[in-house]
């Protein structure tokens, strides 16, 4: 790190902060970017999706496009400031101001790249992500169709999860928790029992000192997605005269057109 010489610098603090800041600077570089590898699997990329692999899926790839937003305009800033630096180091003799100028364009580039590559790193961890949960699920491919079925299932499993934590923190099922569910066609007063049974039957294993892990609570909530998957269509044709909700052939076009937009590209065309 390169000091502005200060008046009345005091020289022995200079002295401890060089000697100090390559080790802190050199384990600054672990935290370069905004979360750890664990925060980005266990918490980003579960947040919003749940257990659901295409939820998942779907929240890496707008990660992902997050940080190539980043990158992009970090490479962005440091092409101009280094135009600048390169505008300062050609003058033959630089005034103070000057040169206090060029250590702060230096540093700053410096931090940009580390943030850049920050955003690298979550990229990587993302791909790691993304790579590990088409092969737990099994799955070569996906595509906005199978999104879309998937979608049903993951409203009423998230549904049954709410209520579960309603009943354990308040003992009584909240009104948006009770609305959702009944949206994707649940009866209320059918998963206060299903819900309501599972409580029970995870209390009596707790007296009999039975230690548990989130799997059991996650293997119960995939059980009721199975078991009241099917409710989303009943309500759909009461609602809309049909049993599918989703329109397949929107996305047959826009399939169609991705298509013949890659191409015409490959052959080199313009229009």
């Amino acid at each position: 790190m390169e000091l502005i010489n200060l008046k009345k610098q005091n020289k022995e603090l200079v002295a401890r902060v060089k000697k100090v800041l390559p080790a802190i600077d050199k384990h600054t570089r672990f935290f370069d970017r905004q979360n750890s590898q664990t925060t980005i699997q266990l918490m980003t990329l579960t947040m919003l999706g749940g257990s659901s692999p295409l939820r998942m899926l779907r929240q890496v790839t707008a990660e992902v496009e997050k940080r190539k937003n980043a990158l992009y305009e970090a490479q962005h800033t440091v092409a101009k400031k280094q135009e600048e630096i390169d505008m300062l180091e050609e003058k033959e003799k630089l005034t103070a101001a000057e040169r206090a100028e060029l250590i702060q364009l230096k540093y700053n580039v410096s931090q940009i790249n580390n943030k850049a590559n920050g955003s690298l790193k979550d990229i990587a961890t993302l791909a790691d992500a993304y790579e590990n949960i088409m092969k737990t699920n099994g799955m070569k491919d996906w595509t906005e169709e199978e999104f879309e079925n998937e979608e049903k299932g993951h409203h009423i499993r998230r549904g049954f999860e709410m209520l579960y934590r309603n009943l354990v923190e308040y003992s009584r099922a909240k009104e948006s928790t009770l609305a959702y569910l009944q949206q994707y066609g649940v009866h209320a007063q059918m998963a206060i029992v299903e819900v309501g049974g599972y409580i029970n039957f995870v209390n009596e294993l707790i007296k009999e000192k039975r230690v548990l892990d989130a799997t059991h609570l996650e293997n119960f909530l995939d059980e009721m997605k199975n078991k009241y998957v099917h409710n989303a269509d009943k309500i759909s044709n009461r609602l809309f005269g049909r049993d599918g909700i989703i329109n397949k052939a929107y996305m047959e076009q826009m399939d169609k057109k991705n298509k013949d937009e890659t191409a015409r590209k490959a052959n080199g065309g313009d229009t």
